[in-house]
């Protein structure tokens, strides 16, 4: 699934007429519209229970405990994350924060609110025009040097920026879906501030994923995972294996090839941990294959994403719309920019 509404400024920004207190459309939901929404049955879309890994930076897998051994495992590798812890100090994310908010939030689906730097976008009909885009903020030229440090960013050019606010008091989420592909490049850039949350990776009722079994009680930096799995009550990767039906693999406790320490899983989540003022770079597998939502229950207190965007290959010097491309890379690193209203 793309959603449009969260990956550009969208030229059909209508409302339906629902509910004006919120931005949700369709099927989307939030605390603020489901009491007067006859379509709201559930909350915030549909509850699955997937076979549940969770993301170690520091090794660069997804793990899993299997249920009733303490001493094995299941591990996966888990290419295309990059999550930088601390990538700004306190004191930055308090001066980029107060910046953000002296500009007006406008409502957004699912209990969101949002800002927009970047073109006005209609993924539909593929079309894009300037709008009253004037460039990325300013606070964005530091924060893109410090970026380019990283070898995964040297050449990192972001023409768009969307600053995301999620807060429990709202319901705010985001289901999983893909960011759009004919717009937007190989990187997606988030900075995350205010707060730790959990971003969802989830590959459901496709190609089988496959792990390995090892013996070993875990992953030698599960102490930080176990932290996080505490604080947003995540249930211990493993404690909970209940797979959806699908065509290709309805086996519940996955499909172990013979004499073999492989396994295959069709529906699978995997929860990344997302700390506060740390930078999350999808790329790769993680980008294309991965659908990524944050869950409802992950916004624990009020958090805010500032997320960066680069260009996909058709609107590079080489592609069908290099020259559009062009103009829109010229204002977005004039860093002279203001919120779209």
């Amino acid at each position: 699934m793309v959603l449009p509404d969260e990956i550009g400024s969208s030229m059909d920004s209508s409302s339906d007429g629902l509910d004006q207190t919120c931005g949700c459309k369709g099927i989307r939901t939030c605390l603020l519209c489901e009491g007067r929404k006859a379509a709201a049955k559930t909350g915030q879309g549909t509850v699955k229970t997937l076979v549940s890994y969770m993301y170690c930076n520091k090794c660069q897998k997804a793990w899993r405990h299997i249920e009733g051994s303490a001493h094995q495992t299941e591990e996966m590798d888990f290419p295309g994350v990059l999550v930088v812890e601390d990538f700004i100090t306190e004191e930055e994310e308090a001066d980029i924060v107060a910046v953000i908010e002296a500009s007006e939030w406008k409502m957004s689906q699912s209990g969101r609110k949002k800002q927009d730097f970047g073109p006005k976008v209609n993924f539909k009909k593929k079309k894009l025009k300037l709008g009253g885009f004037t460039g990325l903020p300013k606070f964005s030229a530091s924060l893109l040097d410090r970026m380019k440090s990283h070898d995964l960013l040297r050449d990192f050019t972001p023409v768009e920026q969307c600053h995301l606010d999620y807060d429990p008091s709202r319901g705010s989420a985001i289901d999983p879906h893909f960011d759009d592909f004919w717009l937007w490049g190989e990187r997606l850039v988030t900075v995350n501030l205010l707060a730790d949350s959990v971003l969802s990776m989830s590959c459901e009722g496709k190609d089988a994923v496959v792990v390995t079994t090892q013996q070993t009680s875990n992953c030698e930096h599960s102490k930080p995972l176990d932290s996080f799995s505490n604080a947003f009550n995540l249930s211990s990767p493993g404690s909970d294996i209940v797979l959806s039906a699908s065509a290709e693999c309805n086996d519940r406790t996955g499909i172990q090839e013979a004499d073999s320490n492989i396994l295959k899983y069709c529906d699978v989540e995997v929860a990344i941990p997302m700390p506060r003022r740390s930078l999350i770079v999808l790329y790769g597998d993680a980008r294309h294959n991965w659908l990524h939502a944050i869950h409802r229950e992950d916004i624990i207190s009020r958090r805010i994403a500032v997320t960066l965007r680069e260009l996909s290959s058709e609107f590079g010097a080489e592609g069908a719309q290099g020259q559009a491309g062009k103009e829109l890379i010229d204002i977005a690193l004039s860093f002279n920019g203001s919120a779209i209203s």
